[in-house]
């Protein structure tokens, strides 16, 4: 039981480390497209949600969930999994952030940006280590 809770705060820590690589991916075109150059903070979020998500999806599959993954080809159908399992998260990202801009006067709105993204991330973990790379034998870590 002890391993397979060490494994489990291995594998988060991981994933946490992916998810920040793609929150600094995410954050830098956010702060580019809405804060620089004036474009909506929606459609923003969205392409950045499926730029990080594309790079993390590609992180996860080679080093986070690779005693999972092994050696296999990473998947158009697993990444399509990916992105609509992080969906949820995009929603709590949206959310969140919605929240924040219209009722805070913050400098840069890429801040609330930062907290969406950190609300979605239990969820995305959930989803990713019970539905996307799972085990083949449906056996978890």
């Amino acid at each position: 039981m002890e391993n397979k809770k060490i494994g489990i705060i291995k594998q988060f820590i991981k994933f946490g480390i992916t998810g920040g690589l793609g929150t600094i991916t995410n954050l830098v075109i956010f702060f580019l497209l809405v804060d620089i150059a004036g474009f909506p903070e929606i459609p923003v979020s969205i392409l950045c949600f499926i730029i990080a998500g594309t790079q993390n999806y590609i992180i996860h599959h080679i080093w986070s969930f690779k005693e999972y993954t092994g050696n296999t080809r990473i998947s158009f159908l697993k990444w399509i999994l990916f992105l609509s399992g992080s969906l949820i998260g995009l929603g709590i990202n949206i959310a969140v952030m919605y929240t924040i801009i219209n009722n805070f006067n913050l400098p840069w709105k890429f801040i609330a940006q930062a907290f969406g993204i950190a609300a979605g991330m239990i969820v995305n973990f959930l989803i990713s280590k019970f539905f996307i790379f799972k085990r083949k034998n449906n056996e978890s870590l």
